[in-house]
């Protein structure tokens, strides 16, 4: 290529490179942030592939459990022949051992189920995520090729002849695959944080809730009667309903970092209904209300432990951004130092081409 045609390259290519070279900055993130995506919801799918196998198993097992409460609370004979016995007693409690497995099965599968569906509207969300990512990516892919295009039209080929060229370009791919690698921690640990902090938010629902059962288990000690103690059970079902979500958050935190400990054992207070009224009495009230306070102790210590994990977790992430930002202007100097070495090749070449086409100086002027 002649120099003057090597010099009007270089200035018809130079705002487009620029241009190129923005856009490739702007979607750097792009790509290690679709990887991560891509693995947290490939952990949901899986999340939400075992949940819906534990449904199945809970329907069977309430299947089960309805079966034998509908055969003892509809069995006219097998009530005549305790009664004939004289063990009406036992029939009554084998009643109502067949009547509290049913409600705990069936309590049981509609957790699950609110699981399930928490897990879809996650996935749901992560889809979305992961849709604006790829969108993000093929705009980098293409401003890649582009810039690639645009290069290849220029240098044509290998350049043994232009070491230095290549140096260059060997630097900026290994500072751009630390950069990428880099990025990877921040979204992982970006992933951990938005994971906690909704762990967080839910266990916070978990103690309103408990709170609620603490007062209406109060008015329960005071004759509050068949409504409190439906209330009160209500509102520690809610409870157990979110801790439930929270285990499950915890655990895709620590399928994403390492760093993330077992969230602290919580027990929230649950009983038969049915036993509050048959057996209702003073006494009882006041040992389950202990145990409901049991209940909110265990989710105060879990809630500080979320707060320590969430603040450990920020701190990691602030770490990779400034990790990550080293890495990304160390890419973006190699870069500069790349578009440099082409640039002074180029003037190399065009410089090398006019001093070739000049005459000598003392030689006699044609004729």
């Amino acid at each position: 290529m002649a120099s003057t045609s090597i010099t009007n390259a270089i200035k018809a290519a130079a705002p487009r490179n620029e241009d190129l070279l923005a856009l490739l900055a702007e979607t750097d993130h792009a790509l290690p942030a679709l990887e991560q995506q891509k693995r947290y919801i490939d952990d949901l799918n899986n999340e939400l592939s075992n949940i819906q196998k534990r449904i199945v198993v809970l329907d069977a097992q309430r299947n089960k459990e309805f079966k034998e409460h509908k055969r003892y609370r509809d069995s006219v004979m097998k009530r005549f022949a305790y009664r004939v016995s004289g063990k009406t007693d036992k029939f009554q409690a084998r009643a109502e051992k067949e009547e509290r497995e049913y409600f705990a099965a069936l309590q049981k599968e509609h957790q699950a189920k609110e699981q399930e569906e928490n897990i879809r509207v996650m996935r749901s969300k992560a889809l979305e995520v992961q849709s604006d990512l790829e969108a993000e990516v093929d705009r980098h892919k293409e401003a890649q090729q582009q810039l690639d295009s645009l290069y290849d039209s220029i240098f044509q080929g290998p350049t043994p002849a232009f070491p230095e060229e290549d140096r260059s370009e060997q630097n900026a791919e290994t500072a751009l695959q630390a950069y990428h690698n880099s990025r990877i921690v921040v979204e992982t640990e970006l992933q951990v944080v938005n994971l906690l902090s909704e762990a967080k938010a839910r266990l916070n629902k978990a103690l309103a809730y408990t709170e609620e059962a603490l007062s209406y288990s109060r008015m329960d000690m005071f004759g509050g009667g068949t409504f409190s103690d439906f209330m009160e059970r209500n509102a520690l079902d809610k409870a157990d309903n979110e801790v439930n979500q929270v285990r499950l958050l915890v655990r895709q935190s620590q399928r994403m970092s390492q760093h993330v400990q077992n969230l602290p054992a919580i027990g929230i207070a649950g009983g038969s209904l049915l036993g509050d009224v048959l057996f209702d009495n003073i006494f009882s009230d006041m040992a389950f209300h202990e145990r409901v306070k049991d209940s909110r102790a265990a989710l105060e210590r879990a809630q500080g432990f979320l707060l320590g994990q969430l603040s450990l977790a920020k701190s990691r992430h602030q770490e990779a951004e400034q990790d990550m930002n080293i890495h990304a202007s160390t890419l973006e100097t190699s870069r500069q130092e790349l578009q440099k070495a082409r640039e002074r090749i180029f003037a190399r070449i065009a410089d090398s081409n006019a001093t070739t086409r000049a005459p000598p100086a003392d030689d006699p002027p044609p004729y």
